[in-house]
Formats: structure tokens, C-alpha cells, sequence
């Protein structure tokens, strides 16, 4: 039969359901759809009544759909201000081969340090252990040893954000699994192995924030967020234009270009110049020169790219960053790609999160005619749901399912409810 999975990402602007079945045989998305959501502003929930009436409408709307009762979700949200703090602590093996409760009690020394009372403990990631001395080994089970030494990442987030978030879902009739942040969610669906071992920054850029994850030597090793995304595009353009937001928001959409008809370093775009109709405040149409639109589209893609620029230059030393990787649906406007390249003199692509389901689909070993994906649900692996496809792929990866499939996730399948028990989520 399978087990059915529901994810709910929490955004600034929708809120997304994603319901499938998995089991070690095959996968199947049994539904997926978006509903607007109000009581977030830039990340931060700021009507706690009104985000819950959103959530309880998207659940209720969703059950009326499917015939069925939703009762526990993970839940994805940008959370509010993130830190990530590195930690490490040292055992005696007790049995000169490592065991499970080597590795546990190892992670457990080391996350035991202080954090404010007004923050947080969300994720707690291993990213390397170390055997008498020698390091950079990502599973120890089973090695023989005398001395083993755990080092974490431990991300934090406001207390009262994460807590606020759970109550409004609770108040609409939603247990939830575990919180998940944006940042890693959208990571785990856009980057490849390969890209984790080389040194990858994603950039999720959503509504109202930008969520940035960085990657090196396979593990996740950097995380923030900033409250700035692609509504901000859409009140310049609102502001500039004395139109409505609803309006602001069709002209970017069907004509948004980052790129201004000027050289920029070695990169040169040059279209010719039109006019585009628009519906002003008064409802009368008004013709603008489309380098107007374009300037002012490519002023804030500017802004959000120089914190990009400045964000990679606070990455200790001893982290890499020779790629990005940009989901989010601005991400998919045209020229921001060729933008960020020249502006960041550095390869960039889009993110996808097929790219993740399809490796994860792999790591299972479940055959592609096994993997089963609605047409009408393909709208699902774009980048505006890179976070949503991405919670499911971590929580699969982090045990949810490791009865069904023990061998899968690794060092994560054994200890996750183990880490979620510390963390009181």
C-alpha cells in the first residue's frame, strides 16, 4: 500500500500541499496545490489569526477534494533569523567498534551548548566525524576505533517564529512531523552529489525573502535568509508605474527582463524598444516604453545579487563556493541566469527540483515507470516548488520511512527521531 506523505510550505505569498504514497517500490504524487496565504511578511509571521484561517483553508479545501482526512504534515517555512553555528565534542568508542550509541552519544556532546533562550534549534546536520585523528569521514558505523569526534551544524531559528508557526498550524487541525527551512528544503531538490562535493551556493529566491544554503565537501555548511524576493520586484513596479499590485504583478510576469539595454561587463543585451499597455489605478490603459519596465526590474534583481555577492564573501575560507544554483520563480525571468553570471563572475544555472526527486528516486532504487507523477501535477518540479518537493525529499531522507526502507538516508535513518527528541520539535 504505501505510506502517504503530506507536505505544507508555509510562503509569504501560497501555501502549497503536496500529498503522495511512497514505499521501497515505487512513488506517486497523489495530489498538489496552491492557496493563497496572507499573515506573512518578509518571512515573518506577522497575523498569527490570519495565517491560520490560510492554512485551514488550504486543508479543508484539500480534504474536500480527495474524500479524506489530513491530520500531519511536515511543514516548511523561511523561519526568521537564521544562524548557523558549528560545533564539535569527542567519545570514548566503548567497545573499540563504533556503534550506534557511539555516534549518538558523539552528536549529543556536541550540540550540547548554550543557545539563547530566544532561539531555536531546527536542524542539527553532521557534517563529519573523525577516528582517532583521521578525518573527514561521513559514517563511521561499525569502524574500529578508540577515540570518535562528532561535528555539527546546528541552524537556529527565532523561538517564538518556529512556535507561532506550529500553533497556527495546530489551530487549523494540523499535527506537525517537523519544520523544515526553506533554505534546506530547496537545496536538497536542486543540487546533485556532485554539487554538494564541489561547492555550490543555492539561491531560493521566494516572495517576500531570499533563502541561500551552501554546500562543500558533500554537507551543508552555511545558511541564511534575507527578506527580500520577488514581491519587491513587483512593488517597484507597482510604486513606479502608479498601478495596482495585481497589475505590477502580470507586467513582470509576462514581460519582466533583469537586463537593461546597456553593456554590462561582458555581457550585452540590446532589444528594441516598445511600449507595453498597462492598466492604471483609474482603469484606464496607459502605454509605458519598455526600458521604463526594465529599468526598474533590473534595479532590484541588482540589489538582491550584490547580497548575494556580499553573502559569499562571509563564507569562512575553508568553504568553496565555485557555483550557484538560483530556484525560486524569479529564478526563471528572463536574463537574471545571464545577469547573475556576469554580475557574480561565476557559473549559474536554474535550480529544478526534478533533479533531486529523480536522484533520490535513484538512491531507492525504485525504476522510472515506477515513479509516478500526474500530468496535471507537473507544475510541482518548477522552480517556484523547489522548497515544497524539497521537504519531502528530507524528510524520506531523514528516516520518516526507514521501517519501509531501512537502507536509505544513511547516518540520518538512524538517528533522525533521535535528533528530533533533542530538539523538542
Amino acid at each position: 500500500m504505501g505510506e502517504v506523505l503530506t507536505v505544507l510550505d508555509i510562503g509569504t505569498t501560497k501555501i502549497s500541499v503536496f500529498i503522495s504514497k511512497f514505499d521501497n517500490r515505487s512513488f506517486e504524487s497523489i495530489f498538489f496545490k496552491s492557496f493563497p496565504s496572507s499573515g506573512i511578511k518578509r518571512g515573518r509571521i506577522v497575523d498569527m489569526e490570519s495565517l491560520t484561517s490560510s492554512i485551514k483553508r488550504a486543508i479543508q479545501d484539500t480534504e474536500d477534494i480527495l474524500k479524506m482526512k489530513i491530520r500531519r504534515s511536515f511543514v516548511c517555512s523561511s523561519g526568521n533569523e537564521i544562524q548557523g553555528l558549528y560545533s564539535d565534542a569527542a567519545v570514548k568508542i566503548r567497545k573499540k567498534e563504533i556503534t550506534e550509541e557511539d555516534i549518538n552519544l558523539a552528536i549529543e556532546s556536541a550540540t550540547a551548548m548554550q543557545i539563547p533562550s530566544d532561539r531555536q534549534a531546527v536542524h542539527i546536520l553532521p557534517y563529519e566525524f573523525v577516528v582517532d585523528g583521521i578525518d573527514g569521514i561521513r559514517d563511521p558505523l561499525g569502524m574500529k576505533g578508540l577515540r570518535l569526534e562528532a561535528r555539527v551544524y546546528i541552524i537556529t531559528a527565532s523561538s517564538s517564529h518556529i512556535q507561532n508557526l506550529i500553533t497556527c498550524c495546530n489551530k487549523a487541525g494540523i499535527e506537525v512531523e517537523e519544520v523544515v527551512l526553506h533554505g534546506v528544503a530547496s537545496a536538497e531538490a536542486v543540487v546533485s552529489e556532485h554539487d554538494k562535493d564541489m561547492g555550490t551556493m543555492v539561491v531560493d529566491i521566494g516572495g517576500g525573502s531570499s533563502r541561500i544554503a551552501v554546500f562543500h565537501d558533500g554537507y551543508l555548511r552555511h545558511l541564511s535568509n534575507y527578506g527580500i524576493g520577488g514581491n519587491h520586484i513587483t512593488n517597484d513596479l507597482a510604486l513606479g508605474l502608479k498601478i495596482p499590485f495585481k497589475e505590477a504583478e502580470r507586467i513582470k510576469t509576462q514581460f519582466g527582463v533583469a537586463l537593461p539595454d546597456v553593456n554590462f561587463g561582458s555581457l550585452s543585451f540590446r532589444e528594441k524598444d516598445r511600449e507595453i499597455e498597462i492598466i492604471g489605478m483609474d482603469k484606464i490603459p496607459v502605454k509605458i516604453p519598455m526600458s521604463v519596465i526594465k529599468e526598474i526590474i533590473y534595479a532590484r534583481c541588482e540589489e538582491i545579487l550584490d547580497l548575494i555577492k556580499k553573502e559569499i564573501s562571509t563564507v569562512s575560507e575553508s568553504i568553496s563556493v565555485s557555483s550557484l544554483v538560483i530556484t525560486g520563480g524569479t529564478s526563471q525571468m528572463r536574463g537574471f541566469i545571464q545577469l547573475a553570471e556576469s554580475f557574480l563572475s561565476m557559473p549559474v544555472r536554474i535550480g529544478k527540483p526534478d533533479l533531486g526527486l529523480m536522484t533520490l528516486m535513484a538512491e531507492m532504487g525504485i525504476r522510472d515507470e515506477y515513479v509516478i507523477i500526474d500530468e496535471q501535477l507537473h507544475e510541482c518540479l518548477t522552480p517556484q516548488f523547489s522548497s515544497t518537493i524539497g521537504t519531502l525529499i528530507y524528510a524520506i531522507r531523514a528516516g520518516s520511512f526507514q521501517q519501509q526502507n531501512s537502507g536509505i538516508g544513511g547516518i540520518w535513518s538512524r538517528f533522525a527521531s533521535w535528533i528530533k527528541e533533542i530538539m523538542r520539535i
